[in-house]
């Protein structure tokens, strides 16, 4: 007996057979001629790229990409809510299907939103609202891997009597598997977990094509949709005065960018010197602080050159790429903010600022949603805290602590192991002395060679996950490699150790002296346990070794050199020498053209390093774990080295006897006798 199933997927051909759909040569043809969108009081109208006409530039790409087979291609649309990047990704899969019979699979963050967006807007905005495709589609329906059509939420089927393609609307909760696609969208990436995003790649792999299109707002500083733009060509949309030439970035430069047009019998006509738009909301007149003037819905706003005061087209986008190079490997991103998009009206942008002004939540959602530009209050590190950090002094990379300063390093171990060196000076200011990434074969040599480069006094490293090559550096690093009897140690804790090169283990009052390298493990688990010095003991060459090891909490580990960029500004209150510290502990090299690379990689890591994530009452956790956060990491082990090997000089060693040869000298606390090794 046939099922119904069967019996669908047999007569499919026939029933689609006399389907014609018009052919369109670009996804720019379908939008103007196919697609539509909604125009209020449940009507819609022909889509149009007027007052939208940034999106245009988008379309071209992803044009591009198709009718080229630009395989492996990436396109990033990062920016503002409500400018219609939803119907434009949902357009593309109608487009991608019945146009090109391509496989495209839409990816949400969970599957709850997938009843939602088919039902919400697949539906009603683009199956309803082009008959030739309605007749084309069944929403619900998919081919496995057999060609059967089979029953599947968030999946349609479309056919023109001869050829089949297959769209899917997934949520990325869990691994994505079955379906191969020939095109992927990601929507709200910032919602997405990094791991699962690496899957969609992997469905695209049996296909020629092989096209990512990434679409959502930014939220996070350097993860998520944020990273996407910075690892595409960070294209953006600048506006040109045509009575002065300057060049202007609307988000950048709000709010002055944004005048109060004279249209009021109680207004002066102010010409080219327009009130601005404050951080106050208000309007001011530039070197008048007594003129100002409140939003009010009935005014006539527009955006206005910030120098001359002329006004600026919203209907002519002129677009521009920070890193064009990354063109020529297929990676495009575009950044565009409501200022951009013509068709929202500034007085609704105005009043929204409003709100924001008078609440900082709000604030943080004005700038995701209207600048299209990432603010997170679980974010303690910005670019602009960082740009901060290096603008107290101006200074580039050097080699040697200068005289009088004292340099500690710090190193995250891994496949990639990332080392960072601090100099600090007698009156508490650090800098940035050192950064660089190792492969993990050469990380040993490579980490003796740096802390004599340096000139470092002592170096953590994290214990895991390359366990042996963080103690073969524990080993070289104190000395001991060449120890070739190590003594018997019968109590820790009441042992006095001396080893050779002068490295002492005090064990009554649990430190180390003379400490140039230790591992370090994050074994406390509760805030505020502090920092604990101990031994790790290991078998190797037939006999027991040890090496230093500082025990510490996770957070506080990380939180310190957070909380170093930040200031009163921040709500960071640390008092230096009576007095409190009104800029970052920690200054950072000026960046000019050709710095090395390393200082941008170290950017990306402190702020992506520095989100934390929310408790289940709403508060704020501990800092992300699973992120590019390395260099962070490293910092952290270096503050610990400055913690602890910074305080070796108050430890006189001369009580302890360092002996001759090979050998070690181990004494009891209890009984003042020595243990032979």
């Amino acid at each position: 007996m046939i099922s119904a199933l069967d019996q669908l997927d047999s007569n499919l051909a026939a029933d689609r057979r006399g389907v014609k759909a018009p052919l369109r040569k670009s996804f720019e043809e379908f939008l103007l001629n196919d697609a539509r969108v909604p125009s209020g009081h449940g009507l819609h109208g022909p889509y149009s790229f007027a007052g939208r006409e940034a999106l245009l530039a988008v379309v071209r790409v992803v044009d591009k990409v198709v009718s080229e087979k630009l395989a492996d291609a990436d396109v990033s649309l990062a920016g503002g809510a409500q400018f219609g990047k939803t119907i434009l990704e949902l357009n593309l899969a109608a487009y991608i299907t019945s146009q090109q019979f391509r496989n495209f699979g839409l990816y949400l963050p969970d599957d709850d939103l997938v009843e939602g967006i088919v039902d919400s807007k697949f539906r009603p905005d683009v199956v309803d609202q082009i008959d030739w495709f309605a007749e084309m589609v069944q929403v619900g329906k998919a081919l496995n891997k057999s060609g059967k059509a089979v029953n599947r939420k968030g999946a349609f089927l479309v056919t023109d009597g001869h050829r089949k393609s297959v769209g899917m609307i997934r949520g990325l909760g869990k691994v994505p598997t079955t379906f191969s696609m020939d095109a992927a969208a990601m929507d709200e990436v910032d919602d997405i977990q990094p791991k699962m995003m690496k899957f969609v790649r992997g469905r695209l792999t049996a296909s020629d094509l092989r096209f990512i299109f990434k679409i959502g707002t930014q939220r996070v500083h350097g993860r998520g949709m944020n990273k996407a733009w910075k690892d595409g060509s960070q294209g953006v949309f600048n506006f040109q005065c045509l009575a002065c030439g300057k060049v202007h970035n609307a988000e950048e430069e709000f709010p002055q960018i944004v005048r109060l047009r004279s249209n009021a019998a109680t207004m002066e006509d102010f010409d080219n010197n327009a009130p601005k738009l404050t951080w106050a909301g208000d309007f001011k007149i530039d070197g008048n602080e007594t003129a100002t003037f409140a939003h009010d819905p009935l005014n006539h706003y527009y955006m206005g050159c910030v120098t001359c005061g002329a006004e600026l087209d919203r209907s002519q986008p002129i677009e521009h790429h920070h890193a064009p190079a990354l063109i020529k490997q297929r990676k495009w991103s575009f950044r565009i903010s409501q200022l951009a998009i013509g068709a929202i009206d500034l007085s609704q942008i105005v009043g929204r600022f409003q709100a924001a002004v008078a609440d900082p939540e709000e604030m943080i959602v004005f700038r995701c949603d209207v600048l299209g530009l990432p603010q997170s209050t679980a974010q303690a590190l910005t670019p602009s805290v960082l740009d901060r950090a290096r603008s107290v002094e101006v200074f580039d990379l050097a080699v040697l602590p200068r005289v009088g300063c004292t340099a500690f390093g710090g190193m995250d171990m891994g496949d990639r192991c990332w080392f960072f060196a601090r100099e600090v000076h007698p009156d508490g200011q650090r800098r940035l002395l050192g950064a660089e990434r190792i492969t993990a074969g050469d990380v040993v040599a490579r980490g003796q060679s740096l802390f004599a480069k340096h000139g470092l006094s002592a170096l953590f490293i994290d214990e895991r996950p390359l366990v042996n090559e963080s103690r073969t550096l524990a080993l070289a690093l104190n000395g001991l490699q060449t120890l070739a009897v190590w003594p018997r140690i019968p109590n820790v804790n009441d042992a006095y150790i001396t080893l050779p090169g002068g490295l002492t283990w005090d064990g009554p009052n649990k430190r180390w002296l003379n400490l140039k390298c230790a591992v370090v493990r994050f074994t406390r688990n509760k805030l505020g346990a502090g920092i604990g010095q101990t031994v790790v003991f290991f078998e190797e060459g037939g006999q027991t070794k040890f090496v230093p090891c500082i025990e510490c909490n996770r957070f506080e580990t990380i939180d310190r050199p957070v909380r170093e960029f930040l200031t009163p500004a921040e709500g960071v209150i640390d008092v230096v020498n009576g007095k409190v510290r009104e800029v970052p502990a920690m200054l950072l090299p000026r960046q000019t053209p050709g710095h090395p690379p390393i200082l941008d990689t170290l950017d990306a890591h402190l702020v992506t390093g520095s989100e934390r994530g929310t408790n289940p009452d709403g508060t704020l956790g501990d800092y992300v774990d699973q992120c590019e956060n390395h260099l962070l990491l490293a910092n952290g082990y270096s503050k610990l080295a400055e913690i602890i090997g910074g305080s070796v000089g108050q430890f006189s060693p001369a009580r302890f006897v360092v002996p001759s040869g090979r050998r070690a000298e181990v004494i009891t606390n209890r009984r003042n006798q020595a243990i032979e090794a």
